[in-house]
């Protein structure tokens, strides 16, 4: 395996941003604003960019903030190999004539816009700041000019399912074919609130130990009191074995023939979520075959985690992170110290960090022993990194679940709750 140069650079060119959306990292997070220093990128761009296969121009800013962005841009395309990508991501408001113009005459591959739905109301309260009119206007001028670019580049659309505009994915899809849009990628929500979080249209049960536990939905909370109390009855030496006892034991039975875990008190706490997730299915369903019809790309999310079927999607496309201070990180989600709310607990993730390209090269750190060993375990993360979504001690205060310092494998950081591994949360990398 040729691991000496990631494929890959993702650049967080500013972290800024004129919008403030309800499910974003910077409500919670203490990061200094800051614009990427352009020696710095000119020093990343001649050393390193002749080598990758994709440059993607976003992080957790708005990158057309950045007062010289367009001149990144070139820079770009002036040192990447010929058949090498840029990839950027926007909300879409500060594209002018003028911007789109640029775009045309520099060359990229792919450019897409943050929209979660169409309804004008709901995309002002999910992404406050936004004007919709303006974004749309602002697609349309892309997708005017970009026959006549220098490199016609892919349009899309990057969306976040929430509960407030799940079922409108539909019209969100024909709202595409009505612009020529290429693609939509999609995403359920990374819960950094518990506001959000109980917004989310996902639960982190594998899918089979869903199936395997929809029995105990008929007694509800009274399963888990019930096999309490015999419990301690054994504990007073009264010998009994409820019915309720024996259907646990055989969840139990079957999960570990599969190779699952069971995490009951998870299950029994999501019945409204699973209602949802029927709902969301058939939404899923409809959108692809609208998608189909206007061969639109549709890149959707899976409906529920796999503890079996679990990969990073950095690892796999060999790309290494690079905040706008010009930290590297193994991916987007470690960039920056925050909360996340998940499996029914809050916990907090601290920044992972292997070096700075405003002191060491790009190879340099890809190399670096520590981040080395690092991607070798997540190239199996089945079997070297546990998924706590189906335990469960992670739904009731378990010290490995409290931070992403270690895991009960010894794994140190640890990725045993991350949502993009069961590809929940996608990332367009």
């Amino acid at each position: 395996m040729n691991d000496e140069f990631p494929e890959a650079l993702q650049i967080e060119v500013t972290n800024k941003c004129n919008f403030k959306c309800q499910m974003c990292i910077r409500r919670v997070w203490n990061a200094k604003p800051l614009d990427m220093d352009m020696a710095l990128y000119r020093k990343i761009a001649k050393t390193s960019f002749s080598e990758l296969k994709r440059l993607i121009l976003y992080g957790f800013g708005e990158p057309f903030i950045h007062p010289q962005f367009i001149e990144m841009l070139r820079l770009a395309r002036e040192n990447l190999p010929k058949d090498g990508e840029i990839i950027i991501s926007t909300n879409g408001s500060l594209i002018t004539t003028q911007t789109a113009c640029k775009i045309m005459k520099v060359g990229v591959d792919s450019v897409s816009f943050s929209v979660d739905t169409v309804n004008e109301a709901k995309l002002s309260r999910l992404r406050e700041g936004s004007d919709f009119g303006l974004i749309v206007d602002n697609i349309g001028k892309l997708a005017k000019i970009r026959n006549k670019a220098v490199r016609e580049f892919r349009l899309g659309l990057e969306t976040v399912i929430v509960e407030d505009n799940f079922l409108e994915l539909p019209k969100l899809v024909e709202f595409a074919a009505d612009r020529n849009i290429d693609y939509i990628f999609v995403s359920h929500v990374m819960p950094y609130t518990t506001e959000i979080c109980t917004k989310a249209m996902y639960l982190t049960l594998s899918k089979p130990v869903v199936e395997i536990l929809k029995p105990s939905l008929e007694y509800g909370w009274r399963l888990i009191w019930k096999s309490t109390i015999e419990l301690f009855g054994k504990a007073y030496g009264v010998e009994m074995e409820t019915a309720p006892t024996q259907l646990i034991r055989s969840f139990w039975d079957k999960a570990e023939k599969e190779g699952y875990w069971i995490n009951l008190p998870l299950f029994l706490g999501s019945k409204d979520k699973l209602e949802a997730l029927n709902l969301l299915e058939e939404v899923f369903l409809k959108s692809k075959k609208i998608a189909h019809a206007y061969q639109i790309d549709l890149q959707l999310p899976n409906l529920y985690p796999d503890a079996k079927e679990r990969r990073c999607p950095y690892i796999e496309r060999k790309t290494l992170a690079i905040r706008s201070d010009g930290a590297a990180s193994p991916c987007q989600e470690f960039m920056y110290a925050h909360p996340v709310y998940i499996n029914a607990h809050r916990k907090s993730i601290h920044e992972v960090v292997f070096g700075n390209l405003a002191e060491e090269g790009v190879e340099e750190i890809w190399r670096l022993g520590a981040y080395v060993n690092f991607r070798d375990i997540r190239r199996d993360l089945v079997r070297n990194m546990p998924w706590c979504g189906d335990c469960p001690y992670s739904t009731q205060g378990c010290f490995y679940t409290k931070t992403n310092n270690v895991d009960c494998f010894a794994n140190s950081p640890t990725c045993n709750e991350c949502l993009y591994s069961v590809n929940l949360t996608q990332c367009n990398i």
